[in-house]
């Protein structure tokens, strides 16, 4: 079950909204948008969603069209999601780079859960600063599956689960071992 802190006044308007990417409000029908008519975001500015995990998969799902859009470097995303009049970008930049151990200017050409897992952390950290906290791992994997895999124009997008090492150990040990007996 995803976490949500709609309302809590105590935490950082991202955590609050249940938006830690701090989405703009738009009229995306983003799955799980409070719609505006119910929206209590000081000035309705941002989007909120009614749990953590929709949250963050919209913001996963505008980071990844913009990426299929051309901005497909680190920089250029960033740079976009986070401008410099609003932020300081070149630290943002610097702090997503080290989360998803890529350089600035390497060409995203593809996109996995590792990828977004890492991305969206990064990105939460930075939007929300102490409070990314109540984020919880769990809310990022249920939004990450909620995305679900994907084409896109330029992209693949694929959330699929890796194969589990010891599950197909097992697998094979067993095979092995129906093969030896039977033998």
């Amino acid at each position: 079950m995803s976490s949500s802190y709609l309302g809590r006044k105590d935490l950082s308007r991202g955590i609050r909204n249940n938006n830690p990417g701090n989405l703009v409000y738009t009229t995306n029908t983003w799955l799980g948008k409070i719609p505006y008519s119910k929206n209590t975001d000081s000035g309705k500015k941002f989007e909120q969603f009614e749990s953590m995990s929709y949250g963050i998969r919209a913001m996963l799902r505008n980071l990844v069209n913009h990426i299929d859009g051309g901005e497909n470097t680190v920089r250029k995303l960033i740079t976009t999601y986070a401008p410099p009049f609003e932020n300081d970008t070149e630290l943002y930049i610097k702090q997503v780079c080290n989360t998803i151990g890529v350089k600035p200017d390497d060409v995203i050409t593809s996109v996995n859960s590792d990828f977004l897992f890492l991305l969206a952390k990064a990105i939460v950290k930075n939007e929300n600063g102490q409070d990314s906290k109540y984020v919880k791992d769990s809310d990022i994997k249920e939004a990450i599956k909620n995305l679900g895999t994907f084409k896109t124009s330029n992209l693949i997008v694929d959330v699929s689960k890796n194969v589990n090492l010891a599950f197909f150990l097992g697998v094979l040990l067993f095979c092995y071992t129906v093969f030896a007996v039977s033998v």
